[in-house]
């Protein structure tokens, strides 16, 4: 009997630890805000939980994502130094003359909030590209 407590009393902890961990994750406040603009047009899209909302001058839409996509997306952004992104070059110009949308993201982690600098709608720097069409992806 002894020895079965040894045993049993060590994993029922290591398994309360794992929980509680997992727990501290799902606690984790965490949104994404992608926002483009233009004089007469705009595209605002929102994550936060499993929940993708998209808002537009010419359509609106709602997507409950799985479990899987959810952990994707947190991936992906685990990947990008979100304090770094205030610096990112634009790879193009086109929103200067009104030929494209102006685009950034707002990425809100914990009670940190980490905005991009400005970009052509549709063509991020390298390191929000990722992010930007994984979320047009699932809003598909």
């Amino acid at each position: 009997m002894n020895f079965l407590l040894k045993i049993t009393v060590p994993f029922i902890f290591i398994i309360f630890l794992s929980c509680s961990a997992q727990e501290k994750n799902k606690k984790e406040v965490f949104k994404i805000s992608y926002k483009a603009e233009t004089r007469g047009s705009f595209i605002i899209i929102h994550f936060k939980d499993s929940s993708l909302v998209l808002k537009s001058t010419s359509a609106d839409k709602s997507v409950v994502l799985s479990n899987a996509e959810v952990i994707n997306i947190y991936n992906i952004v685990s990947k990008i130094k979100l304090s770094e992104i205030g610096a990112l070059i634009a790879p193009s110009n086109e929103r200067y003359r009104d030929a494209a949308l102006t685009g950034s993201f707002i990425i809100l982690k914990n009670d940190t909030s980490y905005t991009s600098s400005n970009f052509d709608h549709g063509n991020p720097p390298k390191e929000l590209q990722e992010l930007y069409n994984i979320l047009q992806k699932y809003l598909k």
